[in-house]
């Protein structure tokens, strides 16, 4: 992760924590309300809508800029330097459009949506898609300071060649000294 990103994405690891938190706590409060007293908390679904889209959206980020999105790399740590270079160019372009027509989208959205309001906690319905707009940027972000440190020669691990292989398990001295005949 680039260092000069690094306090704002632990910023968004709390929030994820929080954000969680939050949601579990609204619902877990209005089921036993619901169930024990058969009241309930009204805005509890709403805002925890919210909360979650705000909470996947920022984790993706987070996610991206540790690199732990999904990926198969088998293709291309065997390819040659220039090749890898220039799959990595494609790759991040392409991640640079949907960034780009993912801010679009979600501006549109969001301005469209913002005068309309939930019906019980009054949160604007354009606050589910600022959180679009707003991954959208950040991702950007981490796009172009990767694309900055690729140009200085610092690759992420699976365009620089190096394959990355899973540590083997490690098994507790105790547990062998049980199998011993």
């Amino acid at each position: 992760m680039p260092a000069p990103l690094q306090w704002l994405f632990k910023a968004f690891d709390v929030f994820v924590v929080i954000g969680m938190a939050i949601i579990s706590l609204l619902i877990f409060t209005n089921v036993v309300l619901r169930y024990g007293f058969s009241s309930g908390i009204p805005f509890a679904v709403e805002v925890s809508r919210v909360v979650l889209v705000w909470v996947i959206f920022m984790g993706s980020v987070v996610a991206l800029a540790k690199g732990a999105h999904l990926g198969v790399d088998s293709l291309v740590v065997r390819l040659p330097r220039k090749a890898r270079i220039a799959c990595f160019l494609v790759s991040y372009g392409l991640m640079l459009w949907c960034c780009w027509l993912l801010a679009k989208g979600s501006w549109s959205l969001t301005l469209i949506e913002w005068g309309n309001v939930q019906a019980l906690s009054g949160i604007p319905v354009g606050a589910i898609y600022a959180a679009g707009l707003a991954a959208a940027i950040l991702m950007a972000l981490v796009l172009l300071v990767d694309l900055w440190r690729s140009l200085r020669g610092i690759l992420p691990a699976p365009w620089s060649g190096v394959e990355h292989v899973e540590p083997l398990p490690v098994v507790s001295p105790a547990l062998n000294s049980e199998k011993a005949p």
